[in-house]
C-alpha cells in the first residue's frame, strides 16, 4: 500500500472481529497507547491500520469508518496528516534503525498539530534490532496522552519480549478460502485464474493480488521449473545458483519454504492442494528428508531476517546441493 496517500483505506471483510474489539476498546476510553497486530504477510494488517488512524483521527466517523470529508480526512487524503508517522526501513536497509526510533520518540512527545490523535504505524516491527527496540520502550513504558503506536509484524516472536509485553496483541491470522475467493474475484480482471493466484500465494489474498502485478505469476512459475529441472537433473546446482541471482534472496526462499511445506503436509495429510509435478517429484522421498530440507530453508530465511548478510551465490549454491542430496531418486 502506498504509504503517501490515496483513497480511504476500509478494512477488509474477514476483519470484522479485529476490528469490533478495537472499536469497542476505543468507544469505551479503553484503547491502550500500543497495538501489536500480528499475522501471516498478505492478509491486509497494514491496511487495517491504516483504516484504523483515519477512524481515529477522523472529525465525523459515519458508521465505524472515517467519513472522508472532514479536514482530518482531507490530510489523510493526502498522505498529509502531520499527527500521522510512518517508520519503515529506509531505503535499501532492512532494518528500522535507532536514530528513526528516537525521532518517533520525541515527536511522540510533543503537541498535536491537530488536537486530536498522534498515531505512528510501525512496520514490519521485527525488523527493529534490540537497540531501536529498546529506545522505543520509553514511549510504551512512559506514553504521552493521545498517542497511539501501531506496530505490524508478520514475526512476532522475533520481537523483544519487553516490546511484546507493553503491547496489546492483535491477532489476523489467514481467511478462509472461501472468503478470500470472494474478495480476490472482485479486485481482479475477469477470467483471472483467481484459485491458482489463491494456491500460489498460500491463501494470503493481497499477496495473491499483488502476484497479478510485475509478472509474479510468471516468476514463481519460473522458480519452480527450475527447481524441479534441477532435481531432475537437468540443472546444475551452480547454473541455477547464478540465475537466481537476478532475484531477492528472501523471495527465493520464502516461496520455497512454502512449496516444500505444502509437500510435507501432501505426505502428512494426503488430499493438499500440492502441484502434480511435484508430488510425482516426492512421492518416493523419505519424509524426514523434506523436513531436513525445510529446516534449512527456514533456517537460512530465518539469518536473513535477523540481519545476516551471506554471500548470495554461495548461500543458494549449497542449498541446491543439499537439495539435490535429499530429493534426487
Amino acid at each position: 500500500m502506498n504509504l503517501a496517500g490515496g483513497p480511504l483505506a476500509i478494512k477488509l471483510p474477514w476483519q470484522q472481529q479485529q476490528w469490533q474489539r478495537v472499536d469497542d476498546l476505543f468507544q469505551h476510553n479503553k484503547l491502550p497507547h500500543a497495538l501489536l497486530l500480528a499475522g501471516p504477510a498478505g492478509v491486509g494488517k497494514q491496511r487495517f491500520a491504516l483504516a484504523l488512524a483515519q477512524y481515529l483521527m477522523c472529525e465525523s466517523p459515519q458508521q465505524g469508518m472515517a467519513c472522508g470529508q472532514c479536514r482530518q480526512c482531507g490530510f489523510n487524503l493526502a498522505g498529509t496528516h502531520p499527527d500521522l508517522k510512518w517508520v519503515t526501513p529506509e531505503e535499501k536497509s532492512k532494518h528500522i534503525k535507532i536514530d528513526q526510533v528516537r525521532a518517533l520518540v520525541e515527536s511522540l512527545g510533543q503537541t498535536a498539530q491537530q488536537a486530536g490523535y498522534k498515531i505512528c504505524i510501525l512496520l514490519p516491527a521485527e525488523t527493529m534490532n534490540i537497540n531501536s527496540a529498546n529506545a522505543l520502550l520509553k514511549s510504551l513504558e512512559e506514553p504521552a496522552a493521545n498517542t497511539l503506536l501501531l506496530l505490524l509484524t508478520d514475526a512476532p516472536s522475533q520481537l523483544l519480549p519487553t516490546i511484546r509485553s507493553r503491547c496489546q496483541r492483535i491477532d489476523f491470522p489467514l481467511p478462509s478460502k472461501q472468503q478470500s475467493l470472494d474478495w480476490l474475484s472482485t479486485h481482479v480482471p475477469a477470467q483471472t485464474p483467481v484459485e491458482a493466484l489463491l494456491h500460489e500465494s498460500a491463501n494470503r489474498p493481497l499477496a495473491a493480488l499483488a502476484l497479478l502485478e510485475n509478472e509474479g505469476m510468471e516468476r514463481l512459475q519460473q522458480w519452480s521449473q527450475d527447481y524441479l529441472a534441477l532435481i531432475a537433473g537437468q540443472l546444475s546446482a551452480l547454473s541455477l545458483a547464478e540465475k537466481w541471482l537476478e532475484y531477492d534472496l528472501g523471495e527465493v526462499l520464502t516461496w520455497l519454504s512454502r512449496k516444500l511445506s505444502r509437500v510435507i503436509a501432501g505426505h502428512v495429510a494426503g488430499a493438499i492442494d500440492v502441484d502434480e509435478n511435484w508430488q510425482q517429484l516426492t512421492a518416493s522421498v523419505n519424509p524426514q528428508s523434506l523436513f531436513n530440507l525445510l529446516d534449512a530453508v527456514n533456517e537460512l530465511v530465518d539469518k536473513l531476517n535477523r540481519g545476516a548478510n551471506p554471500n548470495r551465490q554461495l548461500a543458494l549454491e549449497a542449498l541446491l546441493l543439499e537439495s539435490c542430496d535429499k530429493l534426487r531418486s
